[in-house]
């Protein structure tokens, strides 16, 4: 029942042209319209298919919409696009996955590559796609797209993954929870209940 009453909520929400949801000035996101479209997708709905099918097909509209030439899924300038990105990314494998639809095949392909491509020497990732630093907050939003492209047929490369692994690890401390960014600079901070369950799903994914 709660489900029920969430998913109705959110297709209030949508907006019919985009068709997107504006929450505290996170209009026309990539990222919260491709978790909007997950939600109604573990209902059983998919594009143009069940009770939610419309708005599933317009969060993927948007979403595609939203995929630029260099892979990277971003629809507003947004201090860390890397998070939409994961996000959008997780979306398209699903729909990929439950579908095979061609023309989501390719705009995965490339999101999967920008991933890989923008991995840091630590082997995390952080708010924008270059590979320069990382924390645990961004790096999980990557790893779950990945996990799902590869569960969608799609290449991901094995050295990417060891290389997440390495990171995830060096965010643990001795208390076994994790901290927001690695610790071998000494400045990873202290271990978080949100920053731990990343950590933990990080490794199950992988």
């Amino acid at each position: 029942a709660a489900v029920a009453k969430s998913l109705e909520w959110l297709a209030k929400k949508q907006r019919n042209d985009p068709a997107t949801f504006a929450a505290q000035g996170y209009s026309n996101h990539a990222g919260i319209t491709a978790l909007a479209g997950l939600a109604f997708m573990q209902a059983g709905n998919l594009p143009g298919r069940g009770k939610y099918g419309r708005e599933v097909q317009g969060c993927l509209d948007f979403v595609l919409g939203a995929c630029q030439e260099s892979g990277l899924i971003a629809s507003d300038v947004s201090h860390g696009p890397m998070y939409g990105h994961g996000f959008a990314t997780l979306f398209l494998a699903e729909v990929y996955g439950m579908t095979g639809d061609e023309s989501v095949k390719e705009k995965l392909q490339k999101a999967v590559r920008l991933i890989q491509k923008t991995q840091n020497p630590e082997g995390g990732w952080r708010y924008q796609p270059v590979p320069y630093d990382a924390d645990i907050s961004v790096t999980i939003c990557q790893i779950m797209g990945l996990r799902a492209a590869r569960d969608a047929g799609i290449k991901v490369e094995k050295e990417t993954i060891d290389n997440a692994i390495k990171y995830i690890l060096a965010c643990r401390n001795p208390d076994g929870g994790y901290s927001y960014m690695a610790n071998s600079g000494g400045g990873g901070g202290g271990s978080g209940f949100a920053r731990t369950a990343a950590g933990v799903a990080s490794l199950y994914y992988a």
